[in-house]
């Protein structure tokens, strides 16, 4: 509390980028421990990105906690895999495979033989898949794993457990980043979860990962067409109809998006800019409200057509006023009009 009562402005939202440059500076003079706190502080703002987990895993790495490596990395593997910019890290060329070394690392570290070979494995899958790492096909992840997961996914999901379905999928994913079927399963879960803009990035992988597999598209014609975004949800459903003509549920979806998108059309042709001026309320001279009933379509009526429209008028208190005015005027004179007559007879 200030003066009166008044509280202190709050701070300004930390800059992520003034913070990450902290941490690099950190970095430069050896500072591990001065870099980590500003790693867990990047890490604590709400930012969609594995690359601060990633770079905090890194700085846990040399400072020889373990558990907390391997916990980060478990969370870099949940994001969907991207190249590290360009360039090449121990020999790894995108997150995951990076996240993956690290973890390898800390697992040997702690004695964990098994649990590092097999992170080392799905390291060499992630660049065996990209070509871009010459691997014996007998030191690939045995790919029963990610099976092992999807149908143990799929169990969740006839149940309608999606929630368990989604943990199990993504599972399977981080032993298989590139199983096109995973990603699908993974968008679906999310569709019912009717977390739209997750599912629109696993059904592009999809895409990505197998062009002439026409569910990717379905399903990102049905995402689109959640968040209203007919027109590309139409563009894309028209690509998969034409990969499936006769498939009954791309055309009954493509067939409802396509009239929304005729409904909607139909409507802005058929909105008229309103130009005319409000009236005034005479006693207040406040805006009333302008009546607007004109209908669209038009009728005949003995060979003649028009437009039919409903006139509304509106009365005043003044009118009021004035009209009972005269009334009591008139009778007024009647009544004297009367009375005179009486006298002369």
């Amino acid at each position: 509390m200030g003066l009166f009562g008044k509280s202190e402005p709050k701070a300004p939202p930390a800059d992520p980028a003034y913070i990450l440059a902290e941490a690099q500076e950190c970095l430069k003079e050896k500072d591990m421990e001065g870099a980590l706190a500003k790693f867990d502080e990047l890490c604590a703002l709400p930012v969609q990105s594995p690359l601060p987990l990633l770079s905090r895993a890194t700085c846990l790495l040399q400072l020889q906690k373990y558990e907390r490596v391997i916990e980060d990395c478990t969370k870099v593997l949940k994001f969907l895999n991207s190249d590290l910019n360009g360039h090449e890290e121990e020999g790894c060329t995108t997150v995951h495979s990076l996240a993956l070394m690290r973890m390898a690392k800390a697992h040997k570290e702690l004695g964990q033989m098994d649990e590092a070979k097999s992170a080392l494995m799905r390291r060499n899958v992630v660049e065996h898949k990209l070509g871009r790492d010459n691997v014996d096909s007998e030191d690939l992840v045995d790919e029963n794993m990610a099976d092992e997961w999807k149908e143990k996914g799929n169990a969740e999901y006839k149940q309608e457990n999606w929630t368990q379905a989604l943990d199990y999928y993504r599972s399977g994913l981080s032993c298989d980043m590139y199983n096109a079927k995973l990603h699908g399963n993974t968008c679906m879960t999310l569709i019912k979860l009717r977390k739209w803009s997750q599912a629109l990035k696993h059904a592009e992988q999809c895409i990505v990962l197998e062009p002439e597999w026409v569910k990717g598209y379905y399903m990102k014609g049905m995402i689109l067409s959640n968040e209203s975004k007919l027109e590309q949800a139409r563009d894309v459903l028209r690509k998969a109809k034409s990969m499936e003509p006769q498939n009954t549920q791309i055309s009954e979806l493509l067939s409802e998006v396509e009239a929304r998108v005729d409904y909607v059309e139909s409507r802005l042709r058929r909105r008229k800019p309103q130009t005319a001026e409000k009236p005034k309320d005479e006693d207040s001279g406040t805006e009333q409200p302008v009546e607007d009933v004109d209908s669209d379509e038009d009728y005949c009526e003995d060979g003649s057509c028009r437009t039919s429209k409903t006139i509304k008028l509106k009365v005043t208190r003044k009118d009021i006023v004035n009209v009972a005015v005269d009334v009591c005027a008139a009778m007024v004179g009647v009544a004297l009009v009367w009375w005179f007559v009486r006298q002369d007879a």
